[in-house]
């Protein structure tokens, strides 16, 4: 698992909190009860997605428990309500099961994680071959407590053909151990048992591509049809593509998530694939910077946008980044490597050795890797559409940033010159990925007239965030300055953005 996955993002801003799902709790000795807990935790968010209803997949919920160095045993209160603040979840989903011969009694609760009060319980019983009969009767539930769904409860039920029991049985078996042959083998069961069991399916799924069997795992998802696991399947099989080298492939598959859902997740990945492609349609960096717009604090991103730079042959723009993602996370090795490639490119040698010394004293097996090597693949796959929280102080830098602009302005509208720019040069160095931070760094600059600052503030900006009226700044004062060709370069580049602009489309043509 990449560092940053601890450390970062949610998912997308506007959307309705998902649900965290636990799995019921069980009397501590009753392993086959425990087993099928997992198995509601796993069934009941796909249930959920199907009846619009956001919730946290069981593999993201251990994901999220992983990234947070929590063991995944039963957790308690504070804990659960941590990684529910990590996920985004404003309530999560609460209950017990008990296990009385072969019969299953279930009962759930909605536990609001702010006011930490519970709903009325939500409760089924039933024989373990309807396990999945049972979710889908809580799901609906559920789902009218939140009243979000536009689904009606005959199209939950009949959205499947019900597993046989021997089925269920062999994919409550998969879901867990620590042997991961023994769980292939059972998920695999449950699959020549009732192959259009594809809550089976995905979770084979991504059990293969952890064991490395990309292509396995590529033909194991591809029949994933049942309504609210067929996008975490495509995912995962972009992943399989990625890992395979099939860039192309893999290109196509998330353009396709991307144009039904841009996340932040979806468009990392696609900008991966784009990146590896000699004559790819769209340029990775401008794809991933839409990623980091909606996402500002993952370091994941920004090392994949540090990368994509250096291999666009914008070494100071890599530069910029990188320096940002050593600055959050300064055990990155490969951070600190590509970093002392982007300075040595950027023709800052000294800034270069210095850089390596760091690599080498941090990482000593990296040390072969000092000449440049872009053929290496270290981009950072999303391992799924989850994202955790920025940490502490990811948010602190971006609301310091934020307070210093507001100083700013306040100083501004006062006439006060000298606050001003030292507001915004705090506002810059608080949150160095802050685009408007550095717009008004480049105007102020140029009306003052040091124009060399104002331009190299005008390029931090449009490499936090692409904008074309302020790459129209930058080509009008490249012109003023007799740099002709740069200003139609960048004016070029404007027009690219937003075919519409007048003043882009003079400075193009050289008027």
């Amino acid at each position: 698992m990449t560092q940053a996955l601890v450390a970062l993002l949610a998912l997308v801003a506007g959307a309705p909190a998902p649900l965290l799902v636990l799995p019921p709790d069980t009397a501590s000795e009753d392993v086959a009860a425990a087993r099928l807990a997992e198995a509601v935790s796993d069934l009941l968010p796909h249930a959920l997605a199907f009846l619009d209803v956001p919730a946290i997949a069981r593999a993201d919920r251990l994901l999220a428990l992983q990234a947070l160095d929590v063991p995944p045993v039963k957790l308690t209160r504070a804990t659960t309500i941590r990684v529910a603040e990590a996920v985004q979840a404003e309530r999560m989903v609460v209950g017990r099961l008990e296990l009385q011969g072969d019969e299953v009694q279930l009962s759930l609760r909605l536990l609001d994680v702010q006011r930490g009060t519970l709903s009325a319980p939500f409760t089924a019983s039933g024989s373990q071959a309807r396990l999945t009969e049972l979710v889908d009767d809580l799901a609906w539930e559920v789902a009218l407590a939140g009243a979000r769904t536009t689904r009606s409860n005959a199209e939950l039920k009949s959205r499947r053909r019900t597993p046989l029991p021997e089925a269920v049985g062999a994919y409550v078996l998969g879901l867990q151990g620590s042997e991961s042959a023994q769980r292939v083998r059972s998920l695999r069961r449950a699959l020549q048992l009732s192959p259009s069991f594809d809550e089976a399916r995905l979770e084979l799924g991504r059990l293969q591509l952890l064991i490395r069997d990309s292509q396995g795992a590529f033909d194991t998802l591809d029949p994933v049809q049942l309504p609210g696991l067929t996008r975490s399947a495509r995912f995962l099989q972009g992943r399989s593509l990625l890992e395979r080298g099939h860039y192309r492939e893999a290109a196509a598959l998330y353009a396709t998530l991307v144009s039904k859902d841009p996340t932040p997740a979806a468009l990392n990945n696609h900008a991966l694939a784009l990146l590896r492609q000699t004559s790819p349609p769209l340029v990775a960096s401008e794809v991933l910077r839409k990623a980091i717009e909606l996402q500002p604090a993952d370091t994941d991103f920004a090392f994949n946008l540090g990368f994509a730079m250096l291999v666009e042959n914008d070494p100071a723009a890599a530069v910029f980044w990188l320096q940002g993602v050593v600055k959050q996370s300064p055990r990155d090795s490969h951070a600190r490597a590509l970093l002392a490639w982007a300075l040595r490119r950027a023709g800052r040698a000294e800034e270069a050795d210095e850089a390596w010394r760091a690599v080498v004293a941090l990482a000593p097996s990296l040390e072969p890797l000092q000449k440049e090597d872009l053929s290496r693949r270290f981009e950072r796959i999303a391992p799924s559409e989850l994202r955790l929280l920025p940490n502490e102080n990811a948010r602190s830098h971006a609301e310091l940033s934020a307070l210093h602009l507001s100083r700013a302005e306040k100083a501004q509208q006062a006439g006060d010159a000298e606050t001003l720019e030292r507001e915004l040069q705090l506002a810059a160095a608080s949150d160095p990925f802050n685009p408007r931070a550095h717009v008004q760094l480049a105007r102020l600059m140029k009306q003052r007239t040091d124009f060399e600052k104002a331009l190299a503030e005008f390029r931090r900006a449009l490499w936090c965030r692409e904008d074309a009226a302020v790459r129209v700044e930058l080509a009008q004062l490249l012109k003023a300055l007799g740099r002709e060709a740069e200003a139609r370069a960048e004016a070029a580049r404007a027009l690219k953005a937003d075919p519409a602009n007048e003043a882009a489309r003079k400075l193009a043509a050289g008027r």
